[in-house]
């Protein structure tokens, strides 16, 4: 292929760049740095004097070396490479006790270690992340390990797929090299590279009491899965009638959130959970964010395509089916290697309003796995507290509890109502469970409460670079948020951009700008919120820039901000220091948390409906401000209020579903009770409407209607298409449907057909009255599927013609609130 650039200087060959670890840079001072830029040809923006900070930034994005390589992935040749350099070279191998290593190590197919398998090292000398090797007396290498730092542990790791030669009878030792250099040299000879073979290699022969290989075996066990908005949890029953939860980072939460990294050759991969939040954190300004949240809304519209651009340049369009079907199989991959076993059945808990969408989906997307969602996520919870009603005997048997959930995740907010029965017969318990929904509001979850702090953060950082200093000192609210706030937000956005929609049509520099901008201050406000909400009293939190001052204060990374200069965007380069206090915090998310307490209890209240609850229960990880308690209070006693949070424990809130989940199926898997379900959607918070030909409204669907009414609007028969309007329970437009039909293809029916068929409706009734040339529209509500039917019926020539049933969702994210859209 020919080239089509310039060379300045034919045949003379470009030297060598070097590679620098940030380890190492982090130990140099700023001359050192800048001299490196200078030897390194590295241009520092035009009239920009970087400090350290930037320095090290800039060296590292263009000559940055990843720290430690790691022999992690199963090569073709590799441990061969690697056992011809031991037979061909000395290697001066000491024994010593300065690093200790549990003797017994278990290897699972397929699985590798890590932190989790808790096999910890320690030493008198200095560790540092490098590779190993797993030796017999003959020094005959069998497979690699590496070494990781987490919080200050040293573990030993094993990549998923590194292969284990046949192991037998032999003494079997682990070599650890305490020259790095030598750990780089043996990554490079199992990659196939041999530019820099050292002369003298040294090794610490470390022994082992045993090392097996197992095999990771099928189970009939189901893997329970609670995916959430925000964050996933997965748990498994146990044969001997225990439980287990996965694990990810410092907890039972695992993110869900996916992140997209570039390959080799043009191609791309996927980071997930806490892996994608460090990518995400690793970006730079002027580079897209490969970072998506909020993935459970996909589910409402899968066939979507999601638009990323890499460090390459080059955009990948991204079906996120893809992405859901490898966020799944991500959790299946961190089951197996945490449980140590193939699951082939799995239990997704999923919202009672979209419990069929979510099976029909995941089926889809796993068809290798049994998939079902046998139970939804209000049950769940009920079944918790059924659960420990039963093992502590505070239950009378034949009463009929009655309960009301207020589920508050990342995304949504539902409004659960439960009543169930427990009897105790000669041979089990009996459960008579029943749950349904009774309104939910998509537009409102843990992520607005994320976004308001946003906007407290960015007028104050604002404020703090000393561009509005007309503003007033403090936030003052009214009933309905903010007042004030929309002016001081704007004048704001002038200064610190986040709207990076209105960006798309400007350079890509400033538009990956402000979308950081954006993403780094959500990410900065949602450690806010979880600083301000744990279970230890915390009154104020200081925001600060210098990483030298972080005695309980939270750092602000000012290069991940960039901030208005003239008729460009500059990285911030000032100091600032703010506090925030919890009174502020509550402020701002008080009016929204009792908006949605209103709006759901305040007819129920009036209508004396709530003091037929025994227990109102709060869950989701939202809950734990307690504004939401004391919201509650307005309507009810507050011991009637069960919040699932436990001192100490701030997953509680997000754990309960999943807890009461596998309480629900071990005590089934052990015959120890019978569990009658019964759930059912009871009014639906939506309302469809159409315009008659005098362009009149007509209602459709009624909006929190709990009877299964059947809606009827007429048209000239030559149409071709309908237009229905969906909206809220307030009135508010929501989103417009075009069911575009054609009577060509409608088939041949009678009376006695549709009287079979719709037996009993408003269908059997109204074909009845149709005129001729005339085409009736039905719509009617499928609650179970979470949306509405259209069926047409046409009268021609005195015969009935039928349309094809068609279904249409309530919700997906064209209307739904979208925290990442880039118009905030």
């Amino acid at each position: 292929m020919s080239r089509y650039t310039y060379t300045l200087h034919p045949g003379k060959t470009e030297p060598e760049k070097g590679t620098y670890k940030k380890s190492k840079l982090e130990k140099m001072t700023t001359f050192q740095l800048r001299e490196i830029c200078r030897m390194e040809k590295l241009v520092m923006p035009s009239g920009n004097s970087m400090d350290r900070e930037g320095l090290l930034r800039l060296i590292m994005r263009f000559r940055g070396q990843k720290d430690y390589r790691h022999i992690e992935e199963n090569l073709e040749g590799g441990i061969s490479r690697l056992q011809d350099y031991f037979d061909q070279n000395y290697i001066e191998i000491s024994s010593s006790s300065e690093v200790i290593i549990p003797g017994t190590i278990i290897l699972y197919e397929g699985t590798g270690l890590n932190e989790l398998d808790q096999y910890k090292v320690k030493s008198d000398i200095e560790l540092y992340e490098g590779n190993l090797l797993l030796v017999d007396e003959n020094l005959q290498v069998y497979t690699c390990f590496y070494l990781k730092e987490i919080e200050g542990t040293w573990n030993l790791f094993q990549g998923v797929n590194m292969p284990v030669k046949s192991l037998s009878k032999h003494q079997y030792s682990v070599l650890y090299f305490p020259n790095e250099r030598d750990s780089e040299f043996l990554y490079d000879c199992y990659q196939g590279s041999l530019k820099n073979i050292p002369g003298r290699m040294e090794a610490i022969r470390i022994p082992l009491l045993n090392i097996e290989v197992r095999e990771v075996t099928d189970t009939d066990l189901p893997l329970v899965i609670d995916f959430g908005s925000s964050n996933t949890t997965m748990g498994i029953c146990l044969p001997d009638g225990t439980t287990k939860i996965a694990k990810a980072g410092n907890g039972n939460i695992i993110p869900s959130v996916i992140g997209v990294e570039e390959k080799e050759e043009g191609s791309h991969g996927f980071l997930f959970g806490y892996d994608a939040l460090t990518l995400e954190k690793q970006n730079y300004q002027d580079e897209d964010v490969p970072v998506f949240f909020d993935i459970k809304r996909w589910v409402s519209d899968p066939d979507r395509l999601e638009g990323v651009i890499l460090k390459s340049g080059f955009k990948y369009q991204i079906p996120r089916r893809d992405m859901l079907r490898a966020y799944l199989e991500y959790l299946m991959d961190l089951a197996k290697q945490q449980f140590k076993c193939r699951f082939q059945n799995i239990q997704f808990l999923a919202p009672i309003r979209q419990k069929e969408k979510f099976q029909e989906l995941f089926k889809e997307l796993l068809p290798e796995y049994s998939v079902n969602c046998e139970l939804d996520e209000g049950m769940a919870v009920l079944f918790n507290t059924i659960h420990g009603m039963i093992r502590n005997n505070q239950y009378e048997r034949g009463r009929w509890y009655q309960a009301l959930i207020i589920d508050c995740g990342g995304g949504t907010t539902d409004l659960t109502s439960g009543r169930f029965l427990i009897d105790n017969s000669r041979i089990s318990y009996t459960i008579n469970l029943e749950t349904r929904y009774e309104n939910g509001d998509t537009n409102f979850g843990g992520n607005n409460l994320t976004f308001r702090i946003l906007q407290m953060l960015k007028i104050k950082i604002a404020r703090a670079l000393s561009y509005a200093s007309e503003e007033r000192s403090e936030l003052l609210f009214d009933g309905e948020g903010f007042e004030g706030v929309k002016d001081s937000y704007e004048r704001a956005e002038s200064i610190l951009p986040t709207r990076f929609k209105e960006y798309e049509e400007k350079s890509r520099d400033e538009y990956f700008r402000v979308k950081n901008n954006y993403y780094y201050l959500f990410q900065l406000a949602e450690e806010v919120k979880k600083s301000f909400f744990q279970a230890k009293f915390q009154y104020e939190l200081l925001i600060n820039s210098d990483k030298n001052h972080l005695n309980h204060e939270m750092f602000l990374d000012k290069w991940k901000l960039s901030i208005r200069e003239g008729s460009g965007l500059a990285h911030m380069d000032q100091d600032i220091c703010f506090p925030l206090y919890l009174n502020e915090i509550e402020s701002v998310l008080q009016p929204d948390i009792y908006h949605v307490m209103e709006r759901f209890l305040d007819q129920k209240f009036e209508q004396g409906e709530l003091q037929e609850y025994e227990m109102l229960k709060l869950t989701g990880q939202s809950c734990k401000s307690k504004l939401f308690t004391e919201a509650l209070k307005q309507y009810v006693p507050g011991k009637l209020i069960q919040s699932t949070k436990r001192e100490g424990d701030d997953a509680a809130l997000k754990m309960c579903c999943l807890e009461g989940a596998l309480a629900y199926f071990m005590d089934c898997k052990r015959g120890y009770m019978k569990v009658n379900q019964d759930y059912q959607v009871r009014a639906l918070p939506y309302e469809i409407m159409a315009y008659t030909h005098e362009n009149q409204e007509k209602i459709l669907i009624r909006s929190l209607d709990e009877e299964d009414h059947i809606g009827c609007i007429s048209r000239f028969m030559v149409g071709k298409q309908l237009d229905l309007y969906l909206s809220d329970e307030k009135g508010k437009r929501l989103k417009a449907y075009y069911f575009v039909y054609n009577t060509e293809e409608f088939t041949r029916t009678t009376q006695e057909e549709i009287d079979r068929e719709y037996a009993g409706s408003v269908i059997q009734e109204e074909t009845d009255t149709i005129l001729e040339g005339e085409m009736k529209f039905f719509v009617w509500v499928s609650r179970k599927r979470w949306g509405f039917l259209v069926l047409p019926v046409l009268r021609e020539n005195e015969v009935l013609y039928k349309g094809k049933e068609t279904f249409f969702d309530f919700e997906d994210d064209t209307w739904e609130e979208n925290f990442f859209d880039g118009r905030k």
